[in-house]
C-alpha cells in the first residue's frame, strides 16, 4: 500500500521512483502541496459548487413543461360559494341536492407549460450575482493557494538551512576526530600533554550533542513541511542553489496582489447584488399554456357510472400571460439597498486597508532585502579570515607553540563564521520570499531556486 501511495504522489509531480521516499525540488513540492493539501482541496470543491450555482441560475430562465395523470375515488357532494383552498381539496361540478357518501371515480391528464422570461432584468441580475459570487470565491481560493505556497516555501528554506547546519557540524566533528587521533600520537611521543586528549574528547562530545539537537530540529522542520504537503514520504534534495548562488533583486509591479484582487472582487460582487436587490420592485411576467382532459364517474344528469370515471371524455386547452407588480415592497427594498450600500462601503475600506498595508510592506521588503544583501557580502570575508586563523593555529599547535584552548578558540570561531554565513544566506532567501509575497508574484522567488 505504501508503494501505491508513493507512486500516486509522484504522479502529481511527474516523477515515479521505486523507493520509500522521493527527493523533490521546491517547484515539485509546491505543486504537490497545491494538489494534496486537504484545506485547498476543500476550497476547490466549494468553488465548483459556486460554479454549479451559476449554471443553476442560468437554467432557471428556461421554461417548464409538466405532464401529469391522476385517478381518484371520492364523494361528489358540492356546494356553491368561495373559500380559501389552502388546506382543502375542492370538488368540481355543480351543487348536489344532498349528501351522498357513495364514492365515484375520476381521472385527469394534463400538459402545463410555464415560463418566466425575466424581460425586466430580474433573472439576468440573479445570474450576474451568482457569477460575481463565484469569481470572488475563485479569487479567495487563489489567495489561499498563494498563502500556502508562501508558507511551504518558508518551511523549505528552514529545512535547507538546517540541512546545511547538520553538514557544518559533521565537518566539525570530523575535524575533532582527526585532532583526537593526532593528539594521541603526540601524547605518546611526549610532544603534547595527555590532558589535551581529554579536552578534545570533551569538545567532540559537546559537538555531537549539538549535532543531535540540530538533527532533532531538522526532523521537526521536515515534519512540518511534510504536513503542509500532506505527504510523509518526501525528502528535500540537498542539491539546491541556496548555498551556491546569490539571488538577484527583482520586482514586478504589474501583478495584482491576490489579497487586493479578492477585496476588489468583493466590492464588485456587492455592487452586483445591489442591482439584484433593486430588481425586486420590477414587474414579473409569466407565460403559460395548458391542455388537459378529464373523466368523471358522474354524468351531466347526476347518474353514477363508475367505469366512465377512468375514460377521459372532456378536453380543454388554454394559454395566457400574467403580469404581476409588487406594490408594497418598496420600503423593504429601500432598506435592503441601504444595507447593501453599507456592505459595499465596508468592502471598499477593506481594500484601502490592504493597499495601505501592501505599500508599507513593499517598502519594508526592499529594505530587508538590501540589508540582507549587504550582510551576505561581508560574511564570506569573515569565513575566509576564520579559516586562515584556524589553519595557522593548527600548525602552531602541532609544533607545540600554542595549547589546545587557543586552537579550540579558533576552531569555534571558524564554525561560528560558517554558521553566520549559512544563516545570512537563508535570511537573504527569506528576504526575497518576503518581496515575492508582498508583490503577489511567487515566481520572483521560485524562478531563482534551481
Amino acid at each position: 500500500m505504501r508503494w501505491i501511495f508513493i507512486a500516486f504522489a509522484c504522479f502529481f509531480v511527474g516523477k515515479a521512483k521505486a523507493q520509500d521516499t522521493v527527493h523533490l525540488s521546491l517547484p515539485e513540492i509546491l505543486k504537490l502541496a497545491e494538489s494534496n493539501y486537504p484545506k485547498l482541496k476543500a476550497n476547490l470543491y466549494e468553488l465548483e459548487a459556486s460554479r454549479s450555482n451559476v449554471k443553476l441560475q442560468q437554467q432557471l430562465i428556461k421554461p417548464h413543461l409538466d405532464a401529469s395523470y391522476q385517478a381518484n375515488l371520492a364523494t361528489h357532494n358540492n356546494i356553491s360559494g368561495m373559500w380559501q383552498p389552502q388546506f382543502v381539496l375542492p370538488i368540481s361540478g355543480p351543487p348536489s341536492s344532498e349528501n351522498d357518501y357513495s364514492p365515484v371515480t375520476g381521472s385527469a391528464a394534463s400538459l402545463l407549460f410555464q415560463w418566466q422570461p425575466g424581460v425586466f432584468g430580474d433573472r439576468k441580475a440573479q445570474v450576474n450575482a451568482a457569477i460575481a459570487t463565484s469569481k470572488t470565491l475563485e479569487s479567495k481560493n487563489a489567495q489561499e493557494i498563494f498563502n500556502h505556497k508562501v508558507k511551504v516555501s518558508n518551511q523549505f528554506i528552514d529545512v535547507v538551512y538546517y540541512q546545511q547546519l547538520i553538514k557544518l557540524y559533521e565537518e566539525n566533528i570530523h575535524i575533532s576526530e582527526k585532532q583526537l587521533k593526532q593528539v594521541k600520537v603526540l601524547a605518546v611521543t611526549g610532544l603534547r600533554p595527555g590532558i589535551d586528549t581529554a579536552l578534545i574528547q570533551s569538545e567532540l562530545s559537546r559537538t555531537r550533542i549539538e549535532w543531535l539537537k540540530i538533527k532533532n530540529a531538522y526532523d521537526n522542520m521536515l515534519s512540518s513541511l511534510q504536513e503542509s504537503v500532506a505527504s510523509d514520504s518526501i525528502i528535500v534534495s540537498r542539491d539546491t542553489s541556496f548555498y551556491s548562488a546569490i539571488p538577484e533583486e527583482t520586482t514586478n509591479d504589474t501583478t495584482e496582489h491576490p489579497f487586493g484582487k479578492t477585496a476588489r472582487l468583493s466590492i464588485e460582487e456587492g455592487q452586483t447584488k445591489r442591482i439584484a436587490i433593486s430588481k425586486l420592485t420590477t414587474p414579473h411576467l409569466s407565460v403559460w399554456g395548458t391542455t388537459y382532459a378529464r373523466g368523471s364517474g358522474v354524468n351531466y344528469t347526476g347518474a353514477v357510472k363508475t367505469l366512465d370515471g377512468f375514460n377521459l371524455n372532456r378536453f380543454n386547452y388554454g394559454a395566457g400571460v400574467q403580469l404581476s407588480v409588487p406594490l408594497l415592497n418598496h420600503a423593504e427594498v429601500k432598506t435592503r439597498l441601504q444595507q447593501q450600500d453599507w456592505i459595499i462601503k465596508s468592502d471598499q475600506e477593506k481594500l484601502n486597508q490592504i493597499s495601505l498595508a501592501l505599500k508599507e510592506q513593499r517598502k519594508l521588503s526592499e529594505k530587508t532585502f538590501s540589508n540582507a544583501m549587504a550582510v551576505i557580502k561581508e560574511t564570506p570575508v569573515q569565513v575566509h579570515a576564520a579559516e586562515y586563523a584556524f589553519n595557522a593555529m593548527q600548525i602552531r599547535y602541532t609544533t607545540g607553540l600554542v595549547n589546545y584552548s587557543e586552537l579550540l578558540q579558533t576552531q569555534s570561531g571558524l564554525l561560528k563564521a560558517k554558521i553566520e554565513l549559512t544563516k545570512s544566506q537563508a535570511e537573504l532567501w527569506k528576504a526575497l520570499l518576503f518581496k515575492a509575497a508582498v508583490y503577489g508574484d511567487l515566481n520572483l522567488f521560485i524562478n531563482q531556486v534551481k
